[in-house]
């Protein structure tokens, strides 16, 4: 009959690295917290689109390809607009280093 301690030694090894893992990558996922009284939360940029202008909070901006998402105060709601380059490339420089996803803001800004 075969030994199989280093076996079974190998798969608890195994075992309690995974768990470790875990434990510590939902440790390292909690540790962003946001502050709503942030002023980076209220800032807010003017678009202009079709001849009207929309009011839309700058944290919540989603960039797709050949489109832009983001919240409006005014309507409360998500508003999409189609953008070319020059306009994309405004928006990047506007947003700048963001510590956040937009997935994260769209879960506070639920469109209507």
């Amino acid at each position: 009959m075969p030994n199989k301690t280093p076996l079974l030694r190998m798969l608890f090894l195994v075992m309690f690295l995974i768990i470790i893992l875990v434990v510590f990558s939902t440790r390292k996922t909690n540790n962003v917290e946001y502050n709503p009284s942030d002023s980076f939360f209220k800032k807010h940029i003017i678009w202009q689109h079709n001849n009207k202008a929309y009011t839309l909070l700058l944290h919540s901006f989603a960039i797709n390809n050949s489109s832009i998402s983001a919240y409006s105060v005014k309507l409360d709601t998500i508003m999409t607009f189609a953008i070319l380059n020059p306009d994309l490339n405004f928006i990047y420089n506007k947003l700048g280093n963001v510590p956040y996803t937009p997935e994260q803001c769209i879960k506070c800004h639920n469109a209507k």
